[in-house]
């Protein structure tokens, strides 16, 4: 078996993320070098205190706990934007009331220098963002030369045409911080997206997770998602919900289950009613560059960074998921 991928996670642990750190501490595939919470889904002290909790209900089947580190508080110019309609009112489903507060705590360090910090220790390290990129935007303000180290950014994040959630044309992590998220395109820092209109080609169920051979995980994870399933009962017609958070972890364990096109991109972050809005380039056409206004040229003469993926092999995505879990 090939050594595990370092892997540091940032999360603003909803029902989604929630699954998704499961489903990378449970991977032999990645090692889990670090967990940044950051405000999002909900505060980020509730994000925190559910990543400490899942540690908590995880523990019995790890051989060790990474380290948790609570980031920021609130994006980097806009007002907090939460999503407690989605993900319940303490961001997992308001499940933490069938579960004493976790007794493991946070380090006491910034997120920022703990992000720095384990990129310089880990040469080949990947980071999966499955909230908005507020941490990771400070990281690269702070010292940019490191974070260029990083092997790659593997983020849950943008919306193309009809495909937004929030606002109308936003995908949510993006709609929180876009000051953030255009920060980490242009960071230079090898990318990997994954927007709405292939995460919301995977959909888990409640029978998927009853199927779990692990009692506490099985319980725990079946009280973390019946309000998001409920959620999309309502909204959407169909009982589950979809795996953003986790398609960005399967990535980097399977990256072949995704195409992917080069681009470059863009997070507007000025417009009133386009706030958060993805905004991608093609690759560079010279025969056409003349006819482009001069920023447009500028930005495409620019090395691309960012690979978006198209589509997803939701079978095999959704399958890989589950596997993993099942294993315990």
């Amino acid at each position: 078996m090939e050594k595990p991928l370092p892997v540091l996670l940032d999360v603003d642990a909803g029902v989604d993320d929630t699954l998704a750190i499961a489903f990378a501490l449970l991977s032999r595939q990645l090692d889990v070098k670090g967990i940044t919470t950051v405000a999002g889904n909900v505060q980020v002290q509730s994000c925190t205190r559910n990543v400490l909790l899942t540690l908590e209900i995880l523990k019995p089947l790890l051989c060790s706990l990474p380290p948790v580190v609570e980031g920021a508080s609130k994006p980097l110019q806009k007002k907090l934007f939460t999503a407690k309609e989605v993900h319940g009112n303490d961001g997992i489903g308001n499940a933490s009331r069938f579960y004493p507060h976790p007794s493991l705590k946070p380090q006491k360090i910034s997120a920022v220098d703990f992000i720095i910090r384990t990129v310089q220790k880990n040469p080949h390290l990947t980071i999966i963002a499955t909230g908005p990129l507020t941490n990771i935007a400070l990281a690269v303000k702070k010292n940019r030369k490191v974070m260029q180290r990083v092997k790659g950014i593997s983020v849950m994040g943008g919306a193309f045409s009809e495909f937004h959630n929030t606002g109308p044309g936003a995908e949510f992590n993006f709609y929180v911080d876009p000051h953030a998220a255009d920060i980490v395109m242009q960071s230079g820092i090898p990318l990997r997206l994954h927007p709405l209109n292939v995460t919301e080609q995977c959909i888990v169920a409640p029978s998927h997770l009853k199927t779990l051979q692990n009692r506490a995980l099985r319980e725990y994870l079946l009280h973390v998602t019946k309000f998001y399933f409920d959620f999309h009962r309502r909204t959407e017609g169909f009982s589950g919900g979809y795996l953003h958070d986790p398609l960005a972890v399967a990535a980097v364990i399977d990256p072949s289950l995704f195409v992917y096109e080069a681009c470059y991109a863009r997070v507007e972050s000025a417009g009133k009613y386009t706030r958060g809005m993805s905004v991608f380039f093609p690759k560079l056409n010279p025969a056409r560059e003349a006819a482009l206004p001069e920023w447009v040229a500028r930005a495409l003469r620019q090395q691309v960074s960012v690979r978006i993926a198209g589509r997803v092999n939701a079978r095999r995505a959704r399958k890989l998921f589950l596997r993993t879990l099942l294993a315990q």
